[in-house]
């Protein structure tokens, strides 16, 4: 029999949730804050630059594809995407350069060019490896509902653990692989996708690794925007009835209280909003543990409308400082602003000119910085916007004058805009106790009737993860018999 259900949160995996169970039949109604849907998400105009407000990078495919093939759709039909091969251009403070791509020759050649003969002979063995630990983790510990501890530390699994080192250090196993510091820096930042240093991350995140150097990096033509835009239109389709400017103030039961005082009631009801936010002011019974949570870092985000093009760069950018390890300690245990700090550049224009103005640049810099757990300031503000431009005009053609409109995003404005706790813009962090089995559960302990879906449940962070966790929640309502 067709159900009611209620989805709070036009994020990807609200509307991913959504579009599954509409598909089943079933009466569901999105409740969403902001006047668009998207959540970190959603689009933003700076003067005549279009922006990716937050997520700019496709990876993992597989998620992507299944959501369309569960609802009986190609992917293919409905969303035209590209390799970005390089995948994107590595600037390091003594100025060298370097292109990271899914292309082991290419790969190769640079590593033979710069030297690092010994890692270049290694690297066909070090993706395997990786490979590997990709091929066992996500079916095993991502793909997966834990209904019991044996589902997370059965015989087989610890196996698997053991077999692939999966809980040793990160940044240690990368040592252990690779000997030339530039490249040891390479293939361990992207723990920062996470919001996680790779000093603090086990060695099962080296699957982020495989993500880029073994699948690559995509573009959805239109932006990532495009691909909410996509399930919004299948959902629709299929019933689902989205309400935009409708903030959710409670969760009582089977039952939602939006702030203009209607009363809504379910079968169940499934929040995308941010977990940790959902638990202490939706629900308001913030769990006894909540104090001992550990988040990840926030970002500060720079979105400059600019009228002139940079050559050097590509659609996308990272940017490393002299200290690689003591920027990380800096924003993670000093908890102070990096005073060299490294940032990802993207430039959306290089793959679709039309999002920026003629002849000019769309640039979106997102620098990492510790979350609220340490006070943010103005002068913060100006001192990172001073150092970016500083070292964009030193090793690019970028030029502060030719910017025509920007717009900065400080953790203040993650936490308020977006309700994530302390502007923690990655959500609660993904160290081991904060991963798999010891993520917050998608079924609330203290309302039957209440699941959650995003990126601070399970599995966890990032646009694949959370189309995963859409997955699960649909799952694991089948096996209660909800759907």
């Amino acid at each position: 029999m067709p159900k009611n259900f209620i989805v709070i949160g036009a994020g990807i995996g609200g509307l991913a949730t959504a579009l599954r169970l509409a598909h089943r039949g079933h009466r569901v109604t999105i409740l969403e804050k902001t006047d668009q849907i998207g959540g970190r998400n959603r689009p933003l105009q700076v003067g005549q630059a279009h922006f990716d407000s937050g997520p700019t990078l496709m990876m993992m495919l597989d998620p992507f594809k299944k959501l369309f093939e569960d609802i009986g759709e190609r992917m293919e039909d409905h969303l035209e995407i590209e390799l970005c091969d390089p995948s994107y251009r590595v600037f390091y403070s003594d100025g060298s350069r370097l292109d990271g791509t899914p292309n082991v020759a290419q790969m190769i050649q640079q590593m033979q060019a710069m030297g690092a003969t010994r890692d270049a002979e290694n690297y066909p063995a070090f993706l395997g490896k990786l490979a590997g630990l990709y091929h066992d983790s996500i079916p095993h510990f991502v793909r997966k509902n834990f209904l019991n501890p044996l589902d997370f530390a059965g015989p087989k699994q610890l196996g698997i653990v053991l077999k692939r080192k999966m809980l040793s250090n990160l940044a240690k196993q990368i040592d252990k692989e690779i000997q030339d510091p530039k490249l040891r820096m390479l293939f361990s930042f992207q723990t920062m996708y996470l919001g996680l240093s790779p000093f603090d991350a086990p060695w099962v995140y080296g699957v982020l690794t495989y993500m880029e150097y073994g699948e690559g990096i995509w573009y959805p033509k239109g932006g990532i925007i495009e691909i909410c835009n996509v399930i919004s239109r299948l959902s629709q389709q299929k019933g689902v009835e989205i309400q935009t400017n409708s903030p959710v103030c409670k969760i009582e039961g089977s039952a939602v209280v939006l702030e203009d005082g209607r009363r809504l009631t379910a079968d169940a009801i499934i929040c995308n909003a941010d977990l940790p936010y959902a638990e202490q002011a939706l629900t308001r019974q913030p769990p006894r543990n909540h104090a001992k949570r550990r988040y990840s870092c926030s970002a500060f985000m720079i979105y400059a409308d600019l009228d002139q093009e940079v050559p050097s760069i590509l659609h996308h950018n990272v940017f490393f400082g002299k200290n690689f390890k003591g920027n990380l300690d800096q924003i993670f245990h000093q908890r102070a602003l990096p005073d060299d700090p490294a940032f990802y550049v993207c430039a959306s224009s290089k793959s679709e000119p039309h999002r920026a103005r003629l002849g000019g640049t769309s640039l979106m810099v997102l620098v990492p910085c510790a979350n609220l757990d340490r006070p943010w300031s103005q002068d913060d503000h100006d001192f990172l916007v001073s150092k970016i431009y500083e070292r964009l005009e030193k090793e690019t053609e970028f030029k502060r004058e030719c910017i025509k409109e920007v717009k900065t995003l400080t953790p203040e404005d993650w936490k308020s805009q977006l309700n994530l706790d302390r502007g923690a813009a990655f959500g609660l962090s993904h160290d081991f106790l904060q991963s798999a089995f010891f993520r917050p559960s998608n079924k609330s302990k203290t309302n039957p009737n209440l699941y959650y879906v995003g990126a601070s449940t399970q599995p966890g962070n990032g646009l694949p993860m959370v189309l995963i966790s859409a997955e699960l929640v649909e799952d694991r309502m089948r096996r209660e018999g909800l759907i």
